[in-house]
């Protein structure tokens, strides 16, 4: 995912913030990766879902600038679902 396509998803078109928004994508992969592992990459559904996933976590980070989450908020279920199917990859030795 580019600098680029982010941005034109968050409806961004000047530089002030491309520094930032470049950490938010690359701290979604990490997470993403983190959480599931990477054996869904070699699924291109799997990659597209992810894709989607990783949209929906940028954007939530980039609106609410922080990763802390109130307990009064509900799990989202597209996040919880995304992350469910993409942890049933395996790693194929």
């Amino acid at each position: 995912m580019t600098l680029e396509e982010i941005k034109d998803y968050l409806r961004i078109a000047d530089n002030y913030e491309d520094n930032f928004i470049n950490e938010l994508v690359e701290t979604s992969k990490i997470y993403i990766d983190s959480m599931v592992g990477e054996a869904y990459k070699a699924d291109d559904k799997a990659v597209k879902l992810s894709a989607l996933l990783q949209k929906k976590l940028i954007i939530d980070m980039y609106e609410n600038r922080s990763t802390e989450i109130p307990q009064n908020t509900k799990q989202d279920r597209i996040v919880t679902s995304i992350l469910e199917k993409l942890s049933n990859y395996t790693e194929v030795v």
